[in-house]
């Protein structure tokens, strides 16, 4: 083989490698959902045991350092949340708010964008007890109930 016909070769062998380890040439985002609003309510209920038997929900979840195309962009196991909107029942909103006496706090929840159309206007109440009320020993919840009606919204992440 020549000489030339080997750096050739070195250089087309090069570029595959190089061209494998990025394959769409994106940069990998900080989490990813399946862009899917859910609406079904055992996944919720049977993690979050809290909110009883909720009138509805409109939630999302995904996994954290997952690329917008599925592939893992760490090792290791992955990190899941969870972020819902839920109409509670009223008497699971009143127990709520009576046990853990949540206060205004000027907080607005921040979620994904498939959700935000469906967030109520105005004050949510939130406290440390409520946090800890809807979290367990799988997950670890932010709860921010709205003042006005029995809207629960929950920003949840899988410890």
């Amino acid at each position: 083989m020549t000489p030339l016909r080997v750096v050739a070769a070195i250089l087309v062998c090069l570029t595959f490698v190089v061209s494998a380890c990025n394959p769409t040439g994106n940069a990998p985002s900080g989490d990813t959902t399946s862009d899917q609003i859910r609406h079904d309510l055992v996944p919720l209920t049977k993690r979050f045991p809290a909110i009883g038997h909720p009138i509805s929900a409109t939630w999302m979840g995904g996994a954290l350092g997952v690329q917008s195309d599925s592939r893992a962009t760490v090792p290791g196991p992955s990190i899941y949340w969870i972020e819902a909107i839920i109409e509670l029942e009223p008497s699971t909103a009143d127990t709520l708010r009576s046990k853990y006496a949540p206060t205004a706090s000027g907080q607005i929840p921040s979620l994904n964008e498939g959700l935000r159309t469906d967030l109520p206007t105005g004050h949510f109440l939130t406290s440390p007890e409520l946090d800890t009320a809807l979290s367990n020993k799988d997950w670890r919840s932010a709860a921010y109930l709205h003042d006005g009606s029995n809207t629960l919204v929950m920003r949840s992440v899988d410890d």
